[in-house]
């Protein structure tokens, strides 16, 4: 095992290893001093690479902070990906609640860095447009998770509400639990905020519930 693991580090290429650091570089940085205090020149020194060469990987900076981005998505897209499977396994409100759960911790690393993108209109802009251009961003996992609502509940309403009502109350969370500095018990609120959130959103995706509701209209 440890032989293996030496091999593919031994096999990395020198540009790929640069290319990792200097987004390691950009991911400590921007947890500890901000976007806006960080330049290009910084994250060249802290990678251990001349200037000229960050340019070698990435355009300008924000390639850099898009590659930042995706490189803390960790299983998130996974989880996604794997819920067609789930249709029908466990309960709905398990299978969201793992979704939840890795959309949060995406969220809660990637939070100061987008927080952060306001205060530069013109960064802002150009990563905004590079997202859009290779179709990323919340829209196409509140797809994902529509398609789901949809083939696992059948209920005639708009799963894409719901769906982008669980995206927000990810990102809500991951901003608040970083805003008050929570820590490990701020961790646990957070997430048994989340699995309410989700418990409250099968409820109002229960038929049964809404049958009742336009009967008590009546």
């Amino acid at each position: 095992m440890a032989r293996s693991v030496a091999t593919r580090v031994a096999s990395r290429s020198p540009a790929v290893d640069q290319k990792e650091k200097l987004i390691g570089a950009t991911m400590r940085l921007l947890s500890s001093q901000g976007l806006g205090c960080v330049t290009t020149r910084d994250i060249a020194r802290a990678a251990n690479v001349a200037e000229g060469a960050l340019y070698n990987h990435f355009g300008d900076k924000a390639e850099l902070i898009l590659a930042v981005v995706l490189h803390q998505l960790g299983d998130f897209p996974d989880v996604l990906h794997s819920l067609p499977l789930k249709i029908g396994q466990n309960t709905v409100q398990k299978n969201l609640e793992r979704v939840l759960e890795s959309a949060f911790a995406f969220h809660f690393r990637i939070t100061p860095l987008i927080c952060s993108l306001f205060a530069d209109q013109e960064l802002l802009a150009r990563v905004r447009n590079m997202m859009n251009e290779r179709s990323m961003g919340p829209a196409r996992s509140t797809s994902v998770i529509s398609a789901y609502l949809r083939a696992e509940q059948q209920l005639g309403r708009e799963p894409e509400t719901v769906a982008g009502l669980m995206l927000a109350a990810s990102f809500n969370t991951a901003l608040c639990d970083h805003f008050f500095h929570s820590g490990s018990a701020g961790e646990a609120k957070a997430h048994r905020q989340l699995r309410d959130a989700v418990r409250a959103l099968v409820v109002g995706l229960d038929p049964k519930n809404g049958t009742r509701r336009s009967r008590e209209k009546r």
